[in-house]
């Protein structure tokens, strides 16, 4: 496929939809995904290289303030349901701008802890209240499609974002560093003037008796035996996000002969390759029980996709080369499957007018994982070797296949309560 063909394939698919405000969220989505993409790729560098702190305690104070945040997401993402979700997904990005730009003062590890908090509040609360609003701008019957258009944009911001930071980690002095961090907050306040644009979208959780509020917030999500359990298996399965963040730059880097620039270029080379098939990858999905079918297939391709890049260790650079693109063009199938079945699930397993509660409990879940990511999927992967990545691809694979049994039982008992003479 030439360049052109390419850039017009990409053009087609991320057509922007008719809806103006679905237009504006995507819009602010594309603008805060690059800055994003700026991060994941040279924030934590940054930090290393020009706070004066160690690895070790950029990593401690990371995941200490991380988990200052745990939980917040429930609690924004309720009351999102309850007073709009415009206004608080605005709120939470002007939070993160702050956080982002607060990271140019670090210089101790208590300052860094405060800050990661901040962000970890801001982040948390932006996704659950994202989702509410998502709820609330799907039409009828197409939400698939709207949730599947912004994991396109995303991964183009990503792109954007990761190839920019490449840019900068080739220069490597700290202006350049300093631009991407000062850019990365101008795009959360610039997201947020986006969104500004769209009116007040009204709450979807209002009480039906007055005396009941308290009864009905707390907590229905948590509740919900059924997205509990999904919260959990996807949390599982979402480890597979991070091989291609944290795992296999460092193997690429210890464990082949491949050029140390590869460690980048998978990251890039993914992003674009989601963008481009997202939508025609996903199109199938129509509703719960062929989001689950994608699930379920995306675990033999994550197995494939990482027992080449375990083949990739010793061997000649160009061969490592080739299995790395190769296994990270399959991997990026696995993802597309997997990540856009699960954010289907989570949509539709969830009560409509709590969306912003029940996204904040899936994302409470998702930010456990990433918590824990780093102790998992470094040591498995690059100290395990062939069987660690294997071990690895057999987890998640399983715990895919536990969210469309999830997925089935549901729909059965959905089934069995909408049947005649059932009791309501």
């Amino acid at each position: 496929m030439s360049g052109v063909e390419m850039l017009s394939r990409l053009g087609a698919a991320l057509r922007a939809p008719e809806d103006r405000r679905q237009k504006l969220l995507a819009r602010a989505t594309v603008v805060n995904t690059i800055g994003m993409g700026m991060f994941l790729s040279a924030g934590t560098i940054f930090l290393i290289k020009f706070t004066g702190l160690s690895p070790t305690a950029v990593g401690t104070g990371l995941t200490i303030g991380s988990l200052a945040g745990f939980g917040a997401g429930m609690l924004i993402g309720d009351f999102a349901d309850r007073r709009g979700s415009r206004e608080v997904v605005i709120a939470a990005m002007l939070l993160e701008a702050v956080a982002s730009a607060s990271l140019l003062l670090v210089d101790n590890l208590w300052s860094l802890i405060a800050v990661a908090a901040v962000a970890a509040i801001g982040s948390a609360g932006s996704g659950s209240a994202r989702g509410a609003m998502i709820g609330v701008l799907a039409e009828a019957g197409k939400g698939a499609r709207l949730r599947s258009y912004l994991r396109a944009v995303t991964n183009v911001g990503l792109a954007i974002g990761t190839f920019t930071a490449a840019i900068a980690l080739a220069i490597d002095t700290r202006p350049a560093y300093v631009f991407l961090i000062v850019t990365d907050a101008l795009t959360f306040v610039l997201a947020a003037a986006i969104l500004s644009r769209m009116a007040h979208l009204p709450p979807t959780r209002v009480a039906r008796n007055p005396a009941s509020v308290e009864k009905e917030r707390k907590w229905v999500a948590l509740r919900d035996r059924h997205y509990l359990a999904l919260t959990l298996a996807a949390s599982i399965a979402s480890l597979q996000g991070w091989v291609l963040v944290q795992a296999l730059p460092v193997w690429i880097v210890l464990k082949t002969d491949a050029p140390r620039s590869m460690a980048a270029l998978v990251l890039f080379v993914g992003s674009i390759t989601v963008a481009l098939i997202q939508l025609p990858a996903t199109r199938s999905i129509d509703g719960p029980r062929s989001a689950a079918r994608l699930i379920t297939l995306s675990g033999p391709l994550f197995i494939v996709a990482w027992i080449m890049m375990a083949f990739s260790a010793d061997r000649v650079a160009w061969i490592a080369v080739v299995l790395l693109l190769f296994a990270v063009l399959v991997h990026s199938l696995a993802e597309v499957w997997q990540v856009g079945g699960t954010f289907e699930l989570s949509f539709a397993l969830a009560q409509p007018e709590a969306q912003g509660q029940y996204q904040g409990l899936m994302g409470m879940g998702q930010e456990f994982a990433g918590a824990v990511a780093p102790v998992i999927v470094i040591p498995l992967c690059v100290n395990g070797g062939m069987v660690g990545w294997i071990a690895l691809a057999v987890v998640v694979a399983a715990a895919g296949s536990v969210c469309a049994l999830i997925e089935k039982h549901w729909a059965r008992s959905r089934a069995v309560l909408s049947s005649p003479g059932s009791p309501s």
